[in-house]
């Protein structure tokens, strides 16, 4: 990876704020040491490593914003959404980073989903040796995890934690339902933003969330108030031809989006499907691509609707491993074209299907998709080229 000189002086700079707020954690001064390691890491340029990092002379990304999770998390004690997102982006910056997975792994444990703890803290152990500060608590925390059931509920707590935050809402879903507007062709605007708004039952919930934030000290207005004057909220970006190629049209497409959340939404919190036309064949094509966490709330969204025949999980846990099952995804992507676009679409109807991986790695802003969706993937793509003519 290519790396960047950060300068003496910045260097300089940058250590100089940890050590202060070293000494204001010592002090109990907890809003100062916020301030002064939120200044620390935004010395380092965004999207590539400095050879001051590489070289160990200051310290990397991944334990400053480690210690910012344990500020927030009181070490790990606490639930706490800003927490559980610093150690989560310390571990994409190094997926190997002990502390974060350490404390990560430890709220998650005490929050009761333990598939995604015992990951987190196999990992510490793994990334550790004997006699190491995390070594023996990762030990015990792994070995008190054989006699725990998974809660379950939900499965990906990480990124649900996330998605809670960004929506200002403790409601059970922080998910709603966007579309297209019925007369706003869409101008295969293939890789261009496109505007989408709420349904009926999702203005409603959004409703309920200001409401809710309303009576806690927030000024806010109704959502139909808010809507026009924040329409940028509400885009989705698309970047089909690094998913799909050229051999595609878009016609229309529907959004899981969370509340407030803008263009910059991290990907594995995104949910976007696709109405497309197979340009070879002139059939109707579509296009899932999904974060795990949205993935499992909108699944569990369709399971419930009564107006829908789709009665199964895509995601569940076995002795504290998370699976999943692809013959499900496929029935889940029929249901959202029901859902989205009110198509009838059934398993006979389909020429061809294909699950992929998406790995998004920020840091280094790439995107590589690979075949055999697995769990560790940010975002899961599925393509469904059908026999119906457009």
């Amino acid at each position: 990876m290519d790396a960047i000189e950060l300068g003496k002086d910045k260097a300089q700079q940058l250590n100089k704020f940890i050590e202060l707020a070293t000494q204001s954690i010592d002090d109990n001064k907890r809003d100062d040491a916020i301030s002064l390691l939120s200044s620390a890491i935004s010395q380092y340029p965004a999207g590539v490593m400095t050879t001051e990092e590489i070289e160990g002379k200051i310290p990397s990304r991944s334990e400053i914003l480690t210690k910012l999770g344990i500020i927030f998390t009181e070490s790990g004690a606490t639930l706490d959404p800003t927490g559980v997102h610093l150690f989560q982006q310390a571990i994409l910056y190094d997926r190997k980073y002990v502390a974060a997975n350490y404390y990560l792994g430890k709220i998650l444990m005490n929050n009761g989903n333990i598939a995604e703890a015992n990951e987190l803290m196999e990992r510490a152990l793994n990334n550790s040796t004997e006699g190491d500060r995390f070594y023996g608590p990762a030990k015990k925390a792994i070995e008190e995890m054989n006699d725990l059931i998974d809660s379950k509920d939900p499965i990906f707590a990480t990124d649900y934690l996330i998605g809670q935050s960004m929506s200002h809402a403790l409601i059970d879903s922080p998910i709603g339902t966007f579309k297209k507007m019925s007369f706003d062709k869409i101008e295969n605007k293939y890789d261009a933003n496109v505007q989408m708004f709420p349904t009926d039952d999702t203005t409603e919930k959004l409703n309920g969330i200001r409401e809710f934030n309303s009576n806690h000290g927030f000024e806010q207005t109704s959502f139909e108030e808010f809507l026009p004057a924040h329409l940028p909220l509400f885009e989705e970006h698309n970047q089909l031809s690094l998913m799909l190629g050229e051999g595609y049209t878009l016609i229309d497409m529907g959004a899981e989006i969370y509340d407030v959340c803008g263009l910059n939404i991290e990907p594995q919190l995104t949910f976007t499907f696709y109405k497309l036309i197979n340009n070879e064949t002139n059939c109707y094509s579509y296009l899932l691509l999904a974060g795990k966490s949205p993935l499992e709330l909108k699944d569990r969204q369709l399971s419930n609707d009564d107006n829908l025949e789709y009665d199964t999980r895509i995601f569940d846990v076995y002795k504290n491993k998370i699976f999943f099952d692809s013959d499900n995804m496929i029935k889940f992507s029929l249901a959202l074209a029901k859902d989205y676009f009110n198509d009838d679409i059934t398993l006979d109807n389909i020429e061809n299907k294909s699950i992929s991986g998406v790995k998004d790695e920020t840091f280094n802003q790439l995107l590589e998709i690979h075949d055999d969706f697995n769990i560790n993937d940010s975002r899961v793509r599925i393509i469904i080229d059908t026999d119906i003519k457009a």
